[in-house]
This record gives C-alpha cells, structure tokens and sequence, in this order.
C-alpha cells in the first residue's frame, strides 16, 4: 500500500480523524465526540486511539504513515506544538499537544490553528488547487481565515496572523468575546446573524420568522437566507447586510494579500450562489478601479473535509520539505 499521512481536526464538539494520500484522497475517516471537559490528556488518549483504530480497518503497520497533522482552535504556537488557550476547549492551558501526540504515536507530528489548516486543505486539494497564492475565510460560530502566500502559510513573529474575524469595521460597535467592538465576525458569521436578527424581532421588528421565534425554535442563518428567498424583507435586509461586510472584507483582504484566490467556507457557504453573487456584487462596488487584481472568490470544494484534509496536507508537505524525513 502507498503510504498515508494522518491528519486530525479537532474541534470543541467533535474530532475528525483521517488518513489521507498523497494525492488529497481520504483512504478512512472517523469522527467521534471531542468531550474536553475531561482534559487534554484523555482527548489525546482518544486521539491516539482513533490513529490505531484508522490503521487496523485498513491493516497498515505505522511505517506506513508518513506524519501526523493537527489542526485546533487557537491561539496556539506551531513552532512549539503548544495549545495556550482556546475558547472551543475550555480549561486547556499551554497544552503541548505535538510532544503528547508524539509520545503516543510515535509519529512525527505538527499542530497548526484550524482556519490556517482548511486554508491550507482548500490550497491543497480544493478550491485553490494549482494557485499559489490563496486566501480561506471560514464562516462559522465566528470568522476564521488563512493565509496561503507562495505556497506557505502566513503566520506572523506572534503566530496569529490571519485573525481577520477580529479586524474593526465599526469603531465603538457591537461587542465581541474577544474584547474588542465592531469586529467583522459579528457582522456576518452565521451564528452573529441570527443573533441579531433574534434580537430585532424581539424588538419588535415585522418578519414572517416572527412565527419561529414565537414557537421558541433557535434562530439560523439557514431560516434568514430562506426568509429573504421567500421575499421576507426583513430577511433580505439582514442577508444583504452580511453579504456587503463580506464583500467589503473581500476587497480589504485583496490590498492586504492579493491572493488568486479566495475561498468561502463554512456553514453558511451552504446558501451557495445566493451567497456567491451576493458577497461578489458587493466586492465589485467597493473595490478600486486604479487595476485589475482582484482575486477569483470561490465557494468551497472540500466542505466539512477542509480541515482534516489540510492537517494531513501539512504533514505531506512537511514530508516533502525534508522537516519529516
């Protein structure tokens, strides 16, 4: 059999675990609950237990995997293979998760931030694939991105490059877990969506999701973008919110990066073309017209696999730089 690299994405419901080619094929896939209550040490004893459970479906030896690559909520140090604090996996400090997994596996093994390892899997395998220079925005809980400049990921002397979720676009505006005000992600990440919207129909405001509310079912991005679909123009007022931050961030990530691509990701790429057009129209209206640079913006190709598949990515590149012999 040819060999195989492991890649794991670890999030704060559940672990995807996957042993990927060479090619960006996934060979066997796992997930199981994350549960990291119970602490580093027991979520790394199932880590490491879902590696041998992934090796004994396919009856592989561990000379047959090349390296092992994880990807988790930050911050966190991919110099040094340290967690140091995530609000997805409460109670973890300075968690030095590459030397545990390591030690369990004896596979060489590396650790990078989870937006940084789906940027690099949408590089590698999906909607970037054959462009050396890409951008990923994840559309989640909040805004997460990664940098892919030259075929490297971007991190910075502090190693949070790419926390574009976190740049300003209202000064003095809505608060943010991370302390700031007016931070993009709470202006159009799914989740801050339907927060807001929840709370100007409990004001008051006229919107057939009104009836949702009432019956006390949890507010989506998914009911807004039916909502305005259906010409509920409450709805449309809010999507289209969401959509023009969007595509103002697209323009502002253009002068920052000048990627080829860009790749939206997330759940709430989910609305496909009725996002696309709408982030894109957006983008087109505020950006310069001194040139043409403006980069490709495309729906992700990897879906929920961007992350697994960007883990074990940065394991083959590692393997193929010579860092894992």
């Amino acid at each position: 059999m040819d060999k195989l690299a492991v890649g794991i994405d670890v999030g704060g419901t559940n672990i995807v675990a996957a042993l990927v080619a060479a090619d960006g094929q996934i060979a066997e896939q796992w997930t199981r609950a994350t549960g990291a209550a119970r602490g580093p040490e027991a979520v790394m004893d199932d880590m490491a237990e879902m590696v041998d459970e992934l090796r004994g479906r396919l009856k592989i030896a561990v000379d047959d995997i090349i390296g092992l690559g994880i990807g988790t909520p930050g911050p966190l140090s991919h110099r040094d293979g340290v967690i140091h604090r995530s609000a997805n996996l409460p109670g973890w400090k300075d968690v030095h998760i590459r030397r545990g997994m390591l030690e369990r596996t004896g596979l060489p093994t590396i650790l990078d931030n989870d937006a940084n390892i789906a940027a690099f899997g949408e590089y590698w395998a999906g909607a970037g694939k054959q462009a050396r220079d890409v951008v990923a925005m994840t559309l989640g809980t909040g805004l997460g991105m990664g940098v892919i400049t030259n075929g490297e990921i971007l991190r910075g002397h502090f190693e949070n490059a790419g926390e574009f979720g976190h740049t300003i676009v209202e000064m003095g505006g809505r608060e943010c877990p991370c302390g700031q005000r007016g931070c993009l992600e709470q202006y159009c990440s799914p989740g801050n969506i339907a927060k807001y919207a929840l709370e100007r129909i409990q004001q008051g405001e006229a919107s057939s999701l009104s009836d949702l509310v009432g019956k006390g079912e949890a507010l989506t991005s998914r009911d807004i973008v039916d909502a305005a679909q259906a010409g509920d123009a409450f709805a449309l007022e809010v999507w289209d919110e969401a959509c023009r931050y969007l595509g103002v961030a697209c323009v502002n990530i253009q002068h920052c990066f000048n990627p080829q691509i860009l790749v939206l990701a997330g759940g709430m790429t989910k609305a496909g073309d009725y996002l696309l057009s709408r982030v894109t129209h957006h983008h087109k209206h505020h950006c310069w017209n001194l040139m043409d640079d403006a980069p490709e913006i495309r729906i992700s190709a990897l879906g929920n696999d961007a992350g697994v598949i960007g883990a074990a990515g940065l394991a083959w590149a590692a393997r193929n730089s010579g860092v894992i012999a």
